[in-house]
């Protein structure tokens, strides 16, 4: 049996897979080729122990699939973690479509960060991400926008990225203010992975000229509604700015601090690597296997040196191996994400009148 070795440092960052079923059939999907069955309770409630059980802070996201199809669930390993005063922060990334006005209150009072992943404007919205019985989702989703704003809530956004949608990338700021709610855009740059294997992620120059008319947006309208919505990789410029800690701080699987846990308990190093064995790092039953997570770890390192020959690293923090890694299982720099982080980067260092 193999048990989690002292010399590993604590879970930082536990995903549970909760469901692989999903009411969407997003073009993009990375998580599409997962089995159509849900975590059992014994997996989950086991999973969190692991993470919680070290008593440090760490990060736990409900994920799927679609997380809200399991949302007894999801009320049973909250209740775990406040039974436990477990320190854990906790968040959902759901398509909105289940997210009620009760449910919205429920996850709000319990300290469950709401991230919602949207496209923007209807018109993008039913292209890329439809219902499964093939209805489109703008419509849908907007109702769980709406949910929030009757309780007062705010949530976050998620917008996928590829070459298809990427000139319409600026509708999500327009969505953000429609509702008033957004107080976050992230971007998500498209994974090879699924359903994303049949589509092509944006160029550099794609991503930039899209980041400038996005941001110039939001200035606009910041500047109309007194109310700023921030972008979640400038937010992070930001923190690398304030503690210095630049050195990979988001890849807890390079740090061996990650555990991403299949529907059947298998633990992985990140959630857009499940299902391949080589990146498999143990059981929630056995524990990590402190071999796997090191060598695993050591893969991801050297496959990312190059960002730390980048000017822009101090203030970058490193790519995301999920991202570097195409759909033939080779390892290539990130065009579009290299671009998007420059931009950030430069975007922050303007606003606040300093150089690189």
């Amino acid at each position: 049996m193999m048990m989690d070795d002292k010399s590993l440092p604590p879970i930082r960052m536990l995903v549970l897979t909760l469901t692989g079923r999903c009411n969407f059939t997003c073009q993009y999907c990375y998580a599409s080729e997962q089995e159509q069955i849900d975590m059992d309770e014994k997996t989950a409630l086991s999973a969190v122990t692991m993470a919680g059980l070290s008593g440090k802070r760490f990060l736990l996201q409900f994920s799927g699939g679609e997380p809200l199809l399991q949302f007894p669930l999801i009320r049973k390993v909250v209740h775990l973690v406040e039974q436990n005063n477990w320190n854990a922060q906790m968040q959902i990334q759901t398509n909105g479509s289940l997210l009620t006005k009760e449910i919205g209150k429920w996850l709000y009072d319990h300290r469950v960060g709401i991230g919602i992943s949207c496209d923007g404007r209807p018109k993008v919205m039913n292209r890329t991400r439809q219902l499964k019985d093939g209805r489109p989702s703008s419509s849908v989703v907007g109702y769980a926008f709406q949910n929030l704003v009757k309780n007062g809530i705010e949530t976050g956004v998620t917008c996928v990225v590829t070459d298809d949608m990427v000139k319409e990338l600026d509708g999500i700021v327009d969505m953000a203010y429609f509702y008033g709610n957004v107080h976050q855009i992230g971007f998500d740059i498209l994974r090879e992975q699924g359903r994303g294997m049949r589509l092509q992620a944006p160029t550099g120059q794609q991503m930039t000229e899209a980041l400038e008319k996005t941001a110039r947006k939001v200035d606009e309208f910041t500047k109309l509604t007194g109310r700023e919505v921030h972008f979640t990789q400038e937010d992070k410029v930001a923190m690398l700015k304030r503690t210095g800690k630049y050195d990979f701080p988001h890849c807890f699987a390079m740090n061996g601090e990650a555990a991403f846990v299949d529907v059947k308990g298998g633990i992985y190093a990140c959630s857009s690597l499940m299902g391949q064995e080589k990146y498999c790092i143990g059981t929630v039953a056995d524990g990590r296997d402190v071999k796997k997570v090191r060598a695993v770890a050591y893969f991801i390192e050297k496959a990312m040196k190059p960002c730390r020959e980048c000017e822009y690293f101090f203030l970058c923090g490193g790519g995301c191996f999920s991202r570097w890694l195409d759909k033939n299982g080779e390892i290539h720099i990130s065009e579009a994400e290299c671009a998007m982080k420059k931009f950030f980067i430069q975007r922050y260092l303007r606003r606040h009148g300093e150089a690189l």
